[in-house]
């Protein structure tokens, strides 16, 4: 199978779309809920261009983000990230330290797709368990975080 250029790419895919998307045409294109693409936009896995109040992104750079990552991107971008927060947590942190430190602006995105997991797995605990809407709530890693695709060398 020849593999095709970008240029090439970019003539055949999505011919029927504008230069520029919108958030709407890049959902229907990734087959994603807006939310979704919102998130994936707002944490910067995908690029994308802010007019005034709405958020654009160049068909090029959909194009070579779907060629390069595909859907498979999304797992080990989560991984990172869930990594990068067990390590940051060595020292006790609050939820907002936390989710600055991610640069993420919505609270329950973040609960959802990174603290609950964490706390699930036991990677991270509660230092004040029986009060998890603490106002001194911190969180500390309980263990190191290991990727599920890292291999062992022995």
């Amino acid at each position: 199978m020849k593999k095709l250029t970008i240029d090439e790419l970019y003539l055949q895919m999505f011919a029927t779309y504008d230069d520029i998307l919108s958030v709407d045409d890049v959902a229907v294109i990734m087959n994603l809920d807006k939310k979704r693409v919102y998130r994936m936009l707002r944490s910067g896995e995908i690029n994308s261009i802010k007019f005034d109040r709405w958020v654009r992104v160049p068909k090029l750079w959909l194009i070579e983000y779907i060629q390069k990552y595909g859907f498979q991107r999304q797992q080990r971008f989560h991984e990172q990230r869930r990594a990068a927060v067990a390590l940051y947590c060595q020292t006790p942190r609050s939820r907002k330290q936390i989710q600055e430190f991610l640069d993420l602006s919505d609270r329950k995105f973040f609960r959802d797709t990174v603290l609950h997991p964490l706390l699930e797995e036991g990677v991270i605990r509660m230092t004040i368990p029986e009060y998890p809407g603490h106002v001194k709530q911190r969180y500390v890693t309980v263990r190191p975080y290991e990727s599920e695709d890292s291999d062992d060398e022995n």
